[in-house]
C-alpha cells in the first residue's frame, strides 16, 4: 500500500468519513465487567506467552484471552496510577507509575529508585536496557539506579517521544531538534531533521512495507516523510499511532480512532461500533490483532471480519430484517423489517413510507424484484404492494387480512402468491387473487419444466394447472417443513428444511444427499439459500451463516473468528455485486466476498501449574506438591505416593479465545494424542512409577495447531520394594535362603550320615572289641589246648617212634602259625589299633619278630612329622597285609643281609618302604607270584601306588598314598 493521493484528499476523507455511520464495525470491548482492573487504560504490551499486560489508572492487569488477573498496590506495586509498560529481556514487566518504575517477574514487584515526576513512557532496547521518559527527560535503568541522559547536549532539552524500532534500536524525538537514534552508544540525528525540528512529535515509526516511508504524529496531525518531502495526511489532535498487518494506519483520537487505508479514512466512534472516548494507546499483538486502549471505556479489539451489520444504531426502526431486494438504482438496497421499509444508499439509511393507514403495513414479510424491475412488497395483514419506479401501489384489493408469505413471477410472467389462506394467482389488471390450491407455504420455486413448487409444513407440493396440486414424490421430504428452495443447474434442486438440514435432489438420477450439522452446518434449521455468481452456496440457518462448496457439497470452514451466532430469517438473502446481504433477527448482515482476512497466526499454549497429590482415603489432608513458573521446565521427581496429577494449562488465541480445543498425551503411558477436548485441565490418577512427559497443544477451529507444544516432564519414583536395588536384594536373599536351605538339608543329611556312621562305628567298635575278646578267649584257649594235648600225646609216644612224633611236631607248628595269624587278626579287630602310628609300630614289631634268630639285620625308620591319623579297618588291614607280605618275601626269597623298613610323611603324602640288599626277586617267578599280585590288588583297593624295584643289589617295595585319600576311606 502506498499513499499517493491521500494528501490531496485527506480533508475530503475526513469530512466524508461521517457518512460511514450507517455501517457498524466489529469491536470487542473488555471493561471492568470482564475483569479489567480499571477502565482508563494507558498502555498495552505482550509477553512471550502471548498474554496481554494492560496498565490502567487503577493498577496492572494480565489478560490471557478469557480472564483478567489484576495487580495493585496491595500486591506490592508502588502506585496504582500506571502510565507506561515495557517487556524486559527475561519476560519481566516494567511498569511506569506516578511513583517511579517497578519490575514484576510474575511473582513479586521490585520497586526501584523513584523519580520526582510520573514516568510516562517505557521501552526496552535490543540488549535489554530499559529506557523511559519522566518530565520530558530521558532516562535508563540498570535495575539498581536511574540514570538521566542528555541527547542533544542542551541541558533544557524536551524529549517528546521515545520509540524502539523493529530491530531494537532506541530513538527519541526532541522538541525543536528532531529525531535521534542510539547507535553504538552515540546519538545520531535523523538526516532530515531540518524538516522535523519544527514539529512537536509525539510518536513515529518507519513504514513496515516501504522502508523509505516515515510516519510522524505531531501536535496538529499525521505526517508522512519520504526521501523527497514531508506532507500532512490528516489534521487533528491525535494521541497514538500504529500500523496493522495490512499496512493500514491506525490513529488514536480524542473521540475514537481513525483508520487510514490506501483509499479511505474511517472514523471509528460510538455511532459505528466503537466509542467516543479518547484512545490513549494502540497496540498490535503477535496475532496481528489491533488493540485500542481508551480513557474510560476499557480495552477494545478490532475484529477484522468479512461482514458488517446494519441495525437500529444505523437508522433501522427494527433489527428484525425479514426481506431484502435490489432498489431502483444500481447502488440501492431495500430492506424490509417488522418496523417498516428502508432504503440503503450512499452509506445512508432512510425509511420508505408505504401509503397505508394500517399499522400492519409496516410488517414487511417479503420483497421481490420482477423482470420489469418492479419491487413487490408483501406484508403481514397489511396488504400486497408494488413499487413501479414512481410510487407504491396496492396490488390486492380487500385482502388486508391475509399474511403474504412468498411471491414468484414465473417464466410466463404470471404472479404466484403464497399466503396463509393458500396459493393464489394474481390478476394484475383487476388486482384480484384467484385461488389455486389450499396448500400454503413460505417459499415458491419454478422448475425448468414450468411446474410451481410450494414449500409447506408437510413437504413440497407441485402445481401443474390451476386448481390441481400433488405432493412431490420424494419420501425424504414427507413430514418435513420446507422453509426455502433453490435451483442448481437444470437437474438439481435444493430444499432447506426446519429439522433435517439441506436435501439435495438430482432429478435426473433420482439420488439424494443431505447436508446437516454432522457435516459442519451451524444448525439443521435452514431459513434461506442462495447460489452466488461465484458458485458458492450460502445457507442462512437458525444459528448462523454457512458457505458450501457446490463441487462436493462440503461446508467451507470459516476463519478463526468466533461464529456469528445469529438466527437468519426466511428467504431474506440477496447478492449485490460482491456483497451478500442476509436478513437476521439482529439486523442486516453484509458479507464482502473480496474482503481480505489477515492470515491466521497459530495459537500459543503454556502450562500454568501442576499439582501432584496423594489420594488418601478417609483423610481430609492430602500430601501434595505444586509446581509453577520455572519449576515446570525442570524434571520433577515425585514420591510414589503422589502419583495423582492435576495439570492446568492455558491456550492463548486472542482472535477467538473460545474457539480453541486441546489435544494431549502422556508419553510413557500413551504416545498418541487424545481426541480434542475443550477443558483446560487434566487429571491423571494412580500413575505407575516411571518417567513421563505430559504434552499438550492447542488447535483452532480451522485446524491450525499451536506454535509450540507445552510439556512437563516428571518421574515418579517407585516404592522401595519396587527398586532395582531392593529387587536385587530380594533375589540375593532368596538365593541365599535357597542355598541356606540346601546347606541345612545337606548338613542335616551329613549329620544324620555321621550320626549313623558314628553309631555304626560304635557298633563296629563294640563288635570288633567283642569279637577280638571272644576270638582270643575261644580260639586262643582251643589252640592252647591243642598245643597242650599235642605235647601230652607226644609224651605218650615212644621216643623212637619218630614218624608219630614228626606228625605231632607238625601239628604243633601249625597251631603256632595259626596262633600267630590269629594274633594279627585279633590285633586288627581291636579299635585302639586303628591309628597310623599303631599300624606302623605293629609292622615294625612284626619285622623284628620275623628276623629274630636269623642272620638278617632288621632296621626301621619312622618319621611322620607329628602326624597320626585314624585309619579304617579296611585300610589298616590292607596296609598290614601288604608289608607283612613284603617282609616275609624278603626273608624267604631275597637272602638279604639287611632289611630296612621306613615310613615318612612328605607334605600330604605317606611313603612306606621295605628295602633289602639281597639277591633280588626272581623276575619270572616271584614277580608273577600270588603274593606280589595280592600286594598290587590291596594297594589299588586303598587308592595307593605300589612300586617294586628289584635287581642284583636288592629289592625295594615302596607304597605312596595321599593322606587325604587315606583319611577319607572310612568304615562303612
Amino acid at each position: 500500500m502506498y499513499y499517493k493521493t491521500i494528501f490531496s484528499i485527506g480533508l475530503f476523507l475526513l469530512l466524508g468519513s461521517v457518512y460511514s455511520f450507517a455501517q457498524r464495525y466489529n469491536f470487542r470491548q473488555y471493561d471492568i465487567e470482564d475483569g479489567l482492573t480499571q477502565s482508563q487504560v494507558t498502555a498495552v504490551t505482550q509477553d512471550s506467552k502471548r498474554r496481554l499486560w494492560i496498565s490502567t489508572l487503577g493498577g496492572l492487569s494480565c489478560f490471557n484471552g478469557k480472564q483478567f488477573t489484576s495487580y495493585t498496590k496491595a500486591n506490592g506495586l508502588n502506585n496504582n496510577f500506571a502510565l507506561a509498560l515495557s517487556l524486559g529481556k527475561n519476560d519481566e514487566i516494567w511498569l511506569g507509575t506516578s511513583r517511579g518504575i517497578s519490575k514484576f517477574n510474575g511473582n513479586r514487584f521490585n520497586n526501584y529508585a523513584q523519580t520526582k515526576e510520573w514516568v510516562s513512557k517505557l521501552t526496552t532496547s535490543a540488549n535489554g536496557t530499559v529506557y523511559g521518559l519522566s518530565s520530558s527527560r530521558l532516562f535508563k535503568t540498570d535495575e539498581k539506579q536511574i540514570t538521566f541522559l542528555n541527547v542533544s547536549k542542551d541541558p533544557q532539552e524536551n524529549v517528546t517521544a521515545l520509540k524502539v524500532d523493529d530491530k531494537g534500536k532506541i530513538a527519541v524525538a526532541i522538541l525543536e531538534k528532531g529525531i535521534f537514534y542510539l547507535e553504538k552508544d552515540r546519538w545520531v540525528p535523523h538526516p532530515q531533521n531540518a524538516l522535523l525540528k519544527d514539529l512537536v512529535i509525539s510518536d513515529f515509526f518507519t513504514d513496515h512495507q516501504h522502508r523509505d516511508k516515515f510516519w510522524l504524529l505531531a501536535a496538529d496531525g499525521l505526517y508522512g516523510l519520504d526521501a523527497k518531502r514531508m506532507r500532512q495526511y490528516v489534521s487533528g489532535k491525535f494521541t497514538a499511532i500504529e500500523q496493522d498487518a495490512k499496512n493500514n494506519i491506525w490513529i488514536g483520537y480524542s473521540t475514537g480512532a481513525y483508520y487510514l487505508s490506501s483509499n479511505s479514512l474511517i472514523h471509528f466512534n460510538g455511532k459505528n461500533g466503537f466509542t467516543n472516548n479518547m484512545v490513549n494507546a494502540i497496540f498490535k499483538d503477535a496475532e496481528n490483532n489491533i488493540w485500542l486502549a481508551t480513557d474510560g471505556t476499557g480495552l477494545f479489539r478490532y475484529v477484522d471480519r468479512d461482514y458488517v451489520i446494519f441495525d437500529e444504531s444505523q437508522g433501522l426502526n427494527s433489527k428484525i430484517v425479514m426481506s431484502l431486494a435490489n432498489g431502483p438504482s444500481a447502488d440501492e438496497i431495500w430492506i424490509g423489517t417488522y418496523g417498516g421499509l428502508f432504503q440503503y444508499k450512499s452509506g445512508k439509511i432512510k425509511e420508505i413510507p408505504i401509503p397505508s393507514t394500517l399499522e400492519d403495513s409496516k410488517n414487511i414479510n417479503f420483497l421481490y424484484n420482477d423482470r420489469q424491475k418492479n419491487i413487490w412488497i408483501g406484508t403481514v395483514y397489511g396488504g400486497l404492494w408494488c413499487y413501479d419506479g414512481k410510487k407504491i401501489n396496492q396490488m390486492a384489493l380487500d385482502r388486508h387480512s391475509i399474511a403474504y408469505n412468498a411471491i414468484l413471477e414465473d417464466s410466463k410472467g404470471k404472479i404466484w402468491v403464497s399466503t396463509n389462506a393458500g396459493c393464489y394467482l394474481l390478476n394484475k389488471k383487476t388486482k384480484q387473487l384467484e385461488w389455486v390450491s389450499k396448500q400454503f407455504g413460505s417459499t415458491l420455486l419454478e422448475t425448468p419444466e414450468g411446474e410451481i413448487l410450494v414449500g409447506t409444513q408437510d413437504g413440497v407440493y407441485a402445481i401443474n394447472i390451476p386448481g390441481q396440486s400433488k405432493p412431490l414424490n420424494l419420501p425424504q421430504l414427507n413430514g418435513s417443513s420446507i422453509l426455502c428452495m433453490e435451483k442448481l443447474g437444470q437437474n438439481t434442486l435444493l430444499f432447506g428444511t426446519s429439522d433435517n438440514g439441506i436435501l439435495i435432489w438430482d432429478r435426473k438420477t433420482g439420488k439424494t444427499k443431505s447436508i446437516n450439522t454432522h457435516q459442519g452446518l451451524a444448525s439443521d434449521h435452514i431459513y434461506s439459500l442462495l447460489l452466488d455468481q461465484q458458485g458458492i452456496l450460502w445457507a442462512g440457518t437458525g444459528k448462523g451463516i454457512n458457505k458450501i462448496n457446490i463441487r462436493d457439497f462440503s461446508v467451507i470452514r470459516n476463519n478463526n473468528e468466533p461464529n456469528l451466532l445469529v438466527e437468519c430469517n426466511q428467504n431474506a438473502i440477496l447478492q449485490r455485486d460482491n456483497d451478500i446481504w442476509v436478513g437476521t433477527t439482529k439486523g442486516a448482515i453484509v458479507y464482502n466476498r473480496n474482503h481480505e482476512l489477515k492470515p491466521s497466526v497459530p495459537p500459543f499454549i503454556y502450562i500454568n501449574s501442576v499439582t501432584a497429590f496423594a489420594q488418601n482415603k478417609g483423610r481430609q489432608n492430602k500430601q501434595q506438591t505444586v509446581f509453577k513458573g520455572n519449576e515446570l521446565s525442570n524434571m520433577a521427581t515425585l514420591p510414589y505416593q503422589q502419583n495423582n496429577l492435576n495439570i492446568n494449562f492455558t491456550g492463548i488465541f486472542l482472535a477467538n479465545p473460545d474457539g480453541l480445543v486441546y489435544q494431549y498425551r502422556l508419553v510413557g503411558l500413551d504416545n498418541k494424542y487424545s481426541e480434542s477436548i475443550s477443558n483446560t485441565s487434566m487429571n491423571f490418577s494412580s500413575i505407575p512409577p516411571g518417567r513421563y512427559t505430559f504434552q499438550v497443544r492447542a488447535i483452532t477451529k480451522a485446524g491450525i495447531a499451536s506454535l509450540n507444544t507445552a510439556s512437563f516432564s516428571f518421574e515418579i519414583t517407585p516404592p522401595y520394594y519396587q527398586t532395582g536395588v531392593f529387587r536385587l536384594f530380594i533375589f540375593v536373599l532368596i538365593v541365599f535362603l535357597m542355598l541356606l536351605m540346601v546347606y541345612i538339608i545337606l548338613n542335616l543329611n551329613e549329620r544324620k550320615r555321621k550320626l549313623r556312621l558314628t553309631i555304626k562305628l560304635e557298633e563296629q567298635f563294640k563288635v570288633r572289641k567283642q569279637t577280638a575278646e571272644d576270638f582270643h578267649d575261644d580260639l586262643g584257649n582251643k589252640l592252647t589246648r591243642i598245643s597242650v594235648l599235642s605235647e601230652v600225646l607226644s609224651s605218650m609216644i615212644d621216643e623212637h617212634d619218630t614218624e608219630k612224633r614228626s606228625i605231632i611236631s607238625k601239628i604243633n607248628d601249625n597251631v603256632n602259625e595259626l596262633y600267630r595269624g590269629t594274633k594279627d587278626i585279633l590285633w586288627s579287630l581291636n579299635p585302639k589299633n586303628d591309628k597310623l602310628t599303631e599300624l606302623l609300630g605293629h609292622i615294625q614289631e612284626f619285622g623284628k619278630e620275623m628276623f629274630n634268630n636269623t642272620n638278617v639285620t632288621f632296621r626301621s625308620h619312622i618319621d611322620l612329622g607329628g602326624y597320626d591319623g585314624k585309619l579304617s579297618l579296611d585300610v589298616s588291614r590292607n596296609l598290614l597285609m601288604i608289608f607283612k607280605e613284603a617282609i616275609h618275601n624278603a626273608l624267604k626269597h631275597a637272602k638279604p643281609g639287611m632289611v630296612v623298613f621306613s615310613a615318612t610323611v612328605d607334605g600330604e603324602t605317606l611313603k612306606i618302604v621295605v628295602k633289602d640288599d639281597g639277591q633280588g626277586l626272581d623276575p619270572i617267578g616271584s614277580m608273577d607270584g600270588h603274593g606280589i599280585n595280592n600286594m598290587n590288588v590291596r594297594a589299588k583297593r586303598i587308592n595307593a601306588k605300589l612300586n617294586i624295584n628289584s635287581d642284583s643289589t636288592g629289592t625295594e617295595i615302596k607304597l605312596t598314598v595321599s593322606l587325604s585319600t587315606l583319611m577319607r576311606l572310612k568304615n562303612v
